[in-house]
């Protein structure tokens, strides 16, 4: 786990030395480095930036990518894409797609659409289905929990379309229900965690369930708090096998960024990126996970990108030009 947590903080500084007068707020950088670190992709920056004033070029004069947002969508196509600046025209035909089909314009449809080219390739004939179903499923979210759901959902519902999940829905609220029966408090964390859980097709929901109760608990146990904006955290990390689950290791990861002196306002980002590092870490030691695992354990680490991104780019979005386009 060492290496992602060093090249985490490398990448940090060197995007903080560039970047401080740029970007204003902390938790963007710090979910830029992030994506180098969990992807361990060699970081340029003059290439980077380049992206990253692509993006700026193409966008709407009102779009809300043109604000600091632009600089985590310039690190999510980097990281993506092996000639991530021939991706810039996809991500904007993509998001022109989304928005046709009924999607909000927005930051979080931006990141739909990076997480749309990423799993069903940046030809229009082979996502166009996905788009379908994306909506399909947001759709049905939005039926049974009208005012949890959201926008900030959309990559999500992108990531559960991509995969070809089925009953999609009726797992989701299974898993919604079940969990608050067993001590989750209800509200859009617990609909984000339902969301994880319902990726994972290979094991059953009383399984899933059990695990993350688990880990809810051992929160407690290792001195974690068992915040609400959490809950998807712990989806994540009730992929593990619960034999194989060291959670005192996740604890001292928090606690190592909690004292680095650049991170230690950022408690919240630090346990979901202490937690994320760990679950990576495990992946590389595939002996100990199935293949069937493994490839779901990246899909939801893909999701628990998405979603602090999805709430990282907004509050970007929110302090730039606007959130039109």
């Amino acid at each position: 786990m060492q290496k992602y947590m060093t090249k985490y903080i490398e990448v940090y500084e060197e995007l903080r030395k560039k970047m401080k007068w740029k970007v204003t707020d902390n938790k963007i950088l710090m979910t830029i480095a992030s994506f180098y670190a969990m992807n361990q992709k060699p970081f340029e920056m003059e290439s980077y930036l380049m992206i990253a004033e692509g993006i700026k070029k193409q966008a709407g004069i009102f779009s809300s990518i043109k604000s600091e947002s632009r600089y985590i969508a310039a690190a999510m196509l980097d990281v993506g894409f092996e000639h991530p600046e021939k991706q810039i025209p996809a991500l904007f035909a993509a998001y022109d797609e989304l928005t046709s089909a009924k999607f909000r314009k927005g930051i979080f449809t931006y990141i739909a659409a990076s997480v749309l080219i990423k799993n069903s390739g940046s030809d229009p004939n082979d996502y166009r289905p996905v788009i379908t179903r994306a909506k399909e499923i947001y759709d049905g979210m939005k039926k049974e929990h009208l005012f949890l759901t959201s926008a900030e959902d959309y990559p999500l519902a992108m990531l559960l379309a991509a995969r070809g999940a089925d009953d999609v829905i009726e797992r989701n609220e299974r898993f919604y229900d079940d969990l608050n029966r067993n001590g989750f408090r209800k509200g859009n964390h617990l609909q984000m965690l339902s969301h994880i859980l319902t990726l994972d097709e290979v094991e059953s929901p009383e399984v899933l369930v059990n695990r993350a109760t688990q880990v809810f608990d051992k929160f407690k146990e290792v001195g974690m708090k068992q915040k609400t904006l959490y809950y998807p955290v712990m989806g994540m990390l009730a992929m593990i096998p619960p034999a194989e689950l060291d959670m005192q290791e996740v604890y001292q990861a928090y606690v190592h960024l909690n004292q680095t002196k650049q991170f230690k306002w950022q408690k919240d980002l630090n346990a979901t990126l202490a937690a994320s590092f760990y679950v990576k870490d495990k992946l590389e030691q595939s002996a100990l996970i199935e293949t069937s695992l493994y490839t779901t354990i990246e899909t939801i680490l893909q999701a628990q990108q998405a979603t602090m991104t999805a709430s990282i780019a907004a509050s970007a979005a929110a302090t730039g030009s606007g959130s039109g386009n």
